[in-house]
């Protein structure tokens, strides 16, 4: 009975969002720990959790040694709510250990769902990781998530309880690395809760001075990420918002733009993205990150 259970779980998930194949150093993946569990059956490692709901700890993960960064290494640390994080509908890993999950000051071969990040379903990074890798662009790419679903941007300002916990990511950072690109995926929640431009502007350069202020001068990506609800249009505060806080002398630019690019047909319930969806999301991060690499200095 479990093994005809399994057997139409894997066909129900061949025809869905997250299909199956493989990549040069990376392959799209099953849920395995997931279907474990709805066949019973006991998975080797428990899934612990911050009060944020944020994975300390996830079965399947390959620890190993944290790589050593150079002018070929990026850090990332990759801010948000849940397109950020681990929401979206195909898994990815790594084929090797050159796109690396750091957290809590260890390292891990990237898999979805990343540790770092709320929710427990596939991810982006590890795909960008994949790509920039195979691009020529870094020989090892560290991803450190700090990403919470429906979070608002008021919690990633100064003071903020969200402010805190990446804070605290990136000094377990800084005693190795020195991160060169800060990528921020949020808005949604904030239309959703009409939260007023000029709040949204000034609690989103709250959150890039605090990052300024603890040595993070690496150039900060603002994607634009606003979809939500029946009343949504392109035009609205908080893209507005988004797009007044670019300035590429402060190393603030536009991230890629999800609003237009990333279609209804690309997110499988109207706002996380499917695998179609996660494909132009890491092409569009691409030439960006090409464009503005930033600076390798030593470790703190």
């Amino acid at each position: 009975m479990r093994v005809a259970l399994l057997v139409l779980l894997v066909m129900a998930l061949c025809v869905s969002s997250l299909g199956i194949g493989i990549y040069v150093g990376v392959k799209r993946t099953w849920p395995v720990p997931q279907i474990k569990r709805l066949m019973g059956q006991r998975t080797d490692q428990t899934i612990e959790t911050d009060r944020f709901g944020r994975l300390l700890s996830y079965p399947g993960k390959t620890e190993i040694r944290c790589p050593v960064q150079d002018n070929m290494t990026a850090v990332l640390l990759v801010i948000g709510q849940s397109n950020a994080a681990n929401y979206q509908g195909q898994w990815y890993q790594s084929g090797d250990d050159r796109v690396v999950n750091f957290a809590a000051g260890r390292c891990y071969r990237a898999a979805s769902p990343l540790l770092g990040a709320d929710g427990r379903m596939g991810e982006t990074w590890t795909l960008l990781g994949t790509k920039l890798v195979r691009a020529g662009l870094y020989r090892t790419v560290i991803l450190i998530p700090v990403a919470v679903g429906g979070s608002a941007v008021y919690r990633w300002a100064a003071g903020g309880d969200l402010n805190a916990a990446m804070m605290t990511a990136i000094r377990a950072a800084k005693a190795s690395y020195t991160i060169t690109g800060v990528l921020l995926d949020q808005g949604a929640a904030d239309f959703a809760m009409r939260t007023p431009e000029t709040q949204y502007r000034s609690a989103l350069a709250s959150l890039i001075d605090s990052l300024r202020a603890v040595g993070v001068h690496a150039p900060f990506f603002i994607t634009r990420c606003t979809v939500g609800g029946e009343d949504w249009s392109e035009d609205n505060p908080i893209a507005r918002a988004q797009a007044s806080l670019v300035d590429d002398q402060r190393g603030i630019f536009d991230g890629p733009n999800t609003d237009r690019d990333v279609t209804a047909f690309d997110r499988y319930d109207g706002y996380h993205f499917s695998a179609t969806g996660q494909e132009k999301y890491v092409d569009a991060w691409i030439p960006l990150l090409r464009a503005h690499p930033g600076v390798v200095e030593s470790p703190n």
